[in-house]
């Protein structure tokens, strides 16, 4: 099959097969096939982040073509736990799939908001799960192995087949103490080595990390402690939305220094709304709002905020800018709990230095044990290994350093076979040596507002252009013989200053060359307008160095 002078591969209807749609080479936008003699199972749907590259657009997605052409063999959905780069894309998808989806209890409450902002609630056949349970989905059985995770029922899937068993880490820590959840049950996982794991297709995230990654209870107390370290001072606190566990940590250690939490951010409250119908949260007090937590002294209350990442339009930023529910001054603490995701290095530092800049003391990891990640460092890694003994590793979830370095960790934990992939191949896993057969089409796609658009699109680079080079407008007046009639007209809004000489250079500019044309030509639209751009845009290159994109209106009278 062909797209254009692009070859794709039709899988197979008889083996077993794993393609990636997303979530190889990059972190984000997880998106995972298996095939199993011409049916499909698929797990997780998430999303990916832009970041300040792609103006305008709020996130990222894989391309659904190959999972749409295959829908009507899809036998069900499977999320492993509800970080949006996992289930973000659920609703927009789904229309396109039309399978089951099977998701925990807390993350059928995370993906309902969902689901009902893009009018499918009650539409989407939605089936709860708990860890332990067992899916029938033949060909394809699933169980799901509790695992830790930043956030809560994360799971790991043992999918069997005919062909041999697959282990699906999904996103995992070993966490012996957690806030939230169970701890990791070793028994359980090493009994599976007797299941004879054909493959692990397991996250790459921290494959650099070295050492023992410390448990949540040990920020927990470490965040006690801090706070107490800031008696009668206004707290400021920001981590990521989605962490409950997090959430509890911030709001015990709150409790105790007799300080009360106030919620500064939608995505804070959607979940501890889905955090409560799901059970958790059980013991914390009532969350305040802005309004309630306005009548009490600063000094009481602890306010935790979205935007950890530097977005610009969350709760943090509003608050470092002066804008926003606080108003921060001179003595202030702001406390990030939690790591800077690769990217956003720099719209993290823009606001922790316009807190600065205000006598605002800022806590980061760097200064107090406020954060761990939810991703198993190396040694854990390793240990997982040693429980499972696959003949197989695929490393998944990372860039391409990430993906290499696992499968060297893999191959030095004795796995006979390690397969780096990418997006869009076909691995046929059945076979006596685990092959790549051919690629399915993949790609990216941009949520620009309310419209899902090609990464490529062409809107998007003009969108770039304008914001690099600037755009000039320029209405011309044509005489009947195509003449210059009047002076042109100029907007160039961000670019050119209205009283800047360089206008009147362009207006000569546009007569000359428009003077210089034949008559014939003159009275071609296209060529005038043409004529006017390469003007205009030699001027603006000679006097600001930029090569605008350049409008033309010509009126003819």
């Amino acid at each position: 099959m062909t797209d254009g002078t692009k070859e794709y591969t039709d899988v197979p209807d008889k083996g077993l097969f794993f393609v990636a749609l997303g979530g190889v080479g990059e972190i984000g936008m997880n998106f995972y096939l298996y095939a199993c003699d011409g049916d499909w199972l698929a797990v997780d749907c998430g999303v990916g982040f832009a970041g300040d590259r792609l103006p305008g657009i709020d996130m990222l997605l894989p391309d659904p073509s190959f999972a749409e052409k295959i829908a009507p063999r899809l036998k069900g959905l499977v999320i492993t736990h509800a970080h949006e780069d996992h289930i973000g894309a659920v609703a927009t998808f789904w229309p396109g799939l039309r399978c089951p989806v099977y998701v925990s209890a807390f993350g059928a409450e995370m993906l309902e908001t969902r689901l009902d902002e893009a009018g499918l609630l009650g539409r989407v056949p939605v089936r709860i799960f708990e860890q332990g349970d067992l899916l029938d989905l033949k060909p394809f059985e699933i169980e799901l192995f509790s695992i830790n995770h930043s956030i809560p029922e994360a799971s790991s899937l043992l999918i069997k087949t005919p062909y041999g068993n697959v282990f699906h880490t999904g996103d995992w820590r070993f966490d012996e103490d957690p806030v939230v959840g169970d701890p990791v049950d070793y028994k359980a996982l090493r009994a599976l080595k007797k299941e004879k794991i054909l493959a692990l297709v397991g996250d790459s995230t921290n494959v650099f990390v070295e050492g023992d990654i410390p448990s949540e209870s040990a920020v927990k107390t470490a965040l006690t402690e801090l706070f107490a370290a800031y008696k009668g001072k206004r707290l400021i606190v920001t981590c990521f939305a989605s962490n409950v566990g997090r959430i509890e940590s911030i709001a015990e250690a709150a409790e105790k220094n007799g300080r009360t939490v106030c919620l500064l951010g939608r995505s804070l409250w959607r979940v501890e709304g889905a955090g409560r119908a799901a059970g958790y949260f059980r013991g914390v007090p009532v969350f305040l709002t802005e309004e309630e937590a306005a009548e009490h002294d600063p000094s009481e209350i602890l306010y935790l905020c979205t935007g950890c990442q530097g977005e610009p339009k969350a709760a943090l930023s509003n608050i470092s800018y002066g804008t926003g529910a606080v108003q921060p001054v001179k003595g202030d603490v702001v406390v990030f709990s939690s790591r800077v995701i690769p990217g956003n290095e720099q719209a993290i530092a823009n606001i922790q230095n316009r807190f600065i800049a205000k006598g605002i003391e800022v806590i980061t990891v760097k200064e107090a044990l406020v954060h761990v990640s939810g991703h198993s460092g190396r040694k854990d890694m390793a240990k997982l290994y040693e429980f499972l003994k696959p003949k197989i590793a695929v490393p998944v979830h990372g860039e391409a350093a990430h993906l290499y370095e696992h499968a060297g960790l893999a191959a030095d934990c004795g796995v006979e076979k390690t397969v780096i992939v990418k997006d869009g191949d076909v691995l046929c896993l059945s076979s006596e040596a685990p092959e790549i057969i051919g690629e399915v089409k993949t790609g990216v796609l941009a949520r620009d507002r309310k419209q899902i658009i090609p990464l490529n699109a062409g809107v998007l680079k003009q969108r770039r252009r304008m914001i690099d080079e600037g755009t000039v407008v320029a209405t011309v007046v044509l005489d009947k013989k195509g003449m210059v009639s009047g002076p042109v007209q100029f907007s160039a809004v961000g670019l050119i200053e209205n009283t800047d000489p360089v206008l009147q250079q362009m207006d000569a500019a546009v007569k000359q060359a428009v003077d210089l044309l034949a008559a014939e030509k003159r009275s071609d639209d296209q060529i005038v307008a043409d004529t006017v751009k390469s003007a205009v845009r030699k001027v603006v290159m000679e006097t600001h160095g930029r090569r605008p994109m350049v409008e033309t209106h010509l009126v003819r009278i």
